[in-house]
């Protein structure tokens, strides 16, 4: 309860500090568009590690084993490919349309109703993800803190509420800075006393060979095709996820972006540090009986529990770390497509920040009901969302902006018929071959359905200027 009270103080601190700063739209969307590479850098991984990897990846890694690390193996690339294929376009036509978010982005690009599809599906994307982490808050308050898990969703989702709609990136990049560096440093602490506590990393190896011999092979327990499928999901699936993008915005200038991929990368491997050496730590925990587990997410917080009541604390504030940064950005992304995208789309007035902060408030309560209301492992949610981005984003925020003869109709359809797979084959995924991963797929049919459309587009528009003696082709630059 101690540490519940102290997060709400603090975030009604950042709260205040950022209402103060928050004079217009590009404040408390952009955090200000004046921000630098270490900033930006380190609340990014913040807000992109999320209470999956303290509670999730260890979790997954008792279950499959080294096939769970091929989440993690795109690390080392992820940071320079979308700084690359995603930052350099969206830092230009940002500074040339004074765009705030990633939906505008694509209403600069394909126009009004291809901004409205994109608002639509970030709203829906942004609460499964929100849910992610409010259930990770109920089961650090279970496993952590002591507490009921509702009571922890909920003062979790409320302190972060607080300051992102009082203060919004103002406020969240500040906070997801001070977070960010946190998680790393407590990652590593965690790490090495959990291996501590387990023998030593030649002994939790010896016992986890011993006692499963099948975790340590090269795919773990899951199929080679799944592993490959996980791997290229997250490490594509970087390029679309709404909330990477969004930290593009706060950058000052093109030099900070060029520094950008270094910081990511760096902060990012510290972090999951914390996957590969708590899993193991605890599956050898786990193999020689010293701890039970009834569930998956059980695996990190029994492990803390046996380090002691300050492993249980350190924990408990990484983990609530972790999902407060991500939830920040989440509410300021859905915030801003139901009060600025979704009006423009259908040509109506944005509204003004007020209508944000209560917006911000009533996403907050629907994806806490979600989250602490799901079944799933908290792994398996965390796949879930960012699948959905994946199937939903990844073409038009890839190919749509390298490509100039992308159309808007192509980026529309492409957009739905991505999402729409996702769904259907999530519905069925116990039923799928093990190499089919949904967010993958989806990202696929997208990619298909935007080529052909845009390229169906543009030869009718070639055939109508012969037929009527030449004419000019419509080709939307970027």
């Amino acid at each position: 309860m101690t540490v519940l009270a102290l997060i709400a103080v603090l975030a009604g601190a950042v709260a205040w500090w950022g209402a103060r700063r928050v004079r217009n739209a590009t404040d408390y969307f952009a955090a200000g568009g004046q921000a630098g590479a270490w900033l930006v850098g380190v609340a990014g991984t913040a807000a992109a590690v999320s209470a999956f990897t303290f509670v999730g990846g260890p979790g997954l890694f008792a279950v499959v084993g080294v096939g769970s690390l091929w989440i993690t193996f795109s690390a080392p690339l992820t940071g320079a490919l979308q700084c690359w294929a995603v930052g350099e376009p969206t830092v230009a036509l940002a500074r040339r349309h004074g765009i705030l978010t990633p939906q505008e982005l694509i209403g600069a690009r394909f126009g009004r109703a291809a901004r409205g599809i994109g608002a639509a599906l970030i709203v829906l994307g942004c609460v499964a993800n929100l849910a992610v982490q409010a259930r990770a808050a109920a089961v650090l308050g279970e496993n952590f803190l002591k507490v009921p898990g509702a009571l922890a969703a909920g003062v979790a989702l409320l302190a972060t509420t607080a300051y992102t709609a009082l203060g919004g990136m103002r406020a969240g990049l500040l906070a997801d800075a001070v977070q960010g560096a946190t998680m790393a440093v407590l990652a590593l602490a965690l790490a090495g006393a959990a291996l501590v506590a387990a023998g030593g990393p030649a002994a939790v190896l010896a016992t986890v060979r011993h006692a499963g011999p099948a975790l340590l092979g090269s795919f773990g327990t899951v199929p080679p095709a799944r592993a490959l499928a996980w791997y290229l999901l997250f490490c594509l699936g970087t390029c679309a996820q709404p909330h990477y993008i969004q930290k593009f915005f706060f950058l000052r200038s093109h030099e900070q972006l060029r520094k950008l991929p270094g910081v990511l990368t760096l902060a990012l491997a510290v972090t999951l540090s914390v996957w590969l050496a708590v899993g193991l730590a605890g599956s050898a925990l786990t193999a020689r009986g010293t701890i039970a587990l009834a569930r998956p997410d059980d695996l990190a917080p029994r492990t803390m529990a046996l380090l002691g009541p300050w492993a249980e604390l350190v924990a408990g504030v990484a983990v609530l770390a972790a999902l407060m940064s991500t939830a920040a950005s989440f509410l300021n992304l859905a915030a801003a497509a139901v009060t600025r995208d979704l009006p423009a789309a259908l040509g109506k007035p944005v509204r003004g920040l007020t209508a944000a902060r209560v917006t911000t408030v009533v996403l907050a309560l629907v994806a806490a009901g979600l989250g602490t209301a799901s079944g799933r492992t908290v792994a398996l949610l965390g796949i879930t969302g960012w699948g959905f981005f994946t199937a939903a984003f990844l073409p038009v925020f890839t190919v749509g902006l390298a490509w100039k003869g992308a159309g808007p109709r192509g980026a529309a359809f492409g957009m739905l018929a991505g999402a729409a797979t996702d769904v259907a084959l999530e519905c069925v995924r116990s039923h799928l071959p093990a190499g089919l991963e949904p967010g993958l797929a989806g990202a696929a049919v997208g990619m298909l359905v935007l080529v052909m459309v845009s390229a169906l587009r543009r030869q009718r528009e070639a055939q109508a200027g012969l037929w009527h003696g030449g004419g000019k082709e419509g080709v939307e630059n970027p």
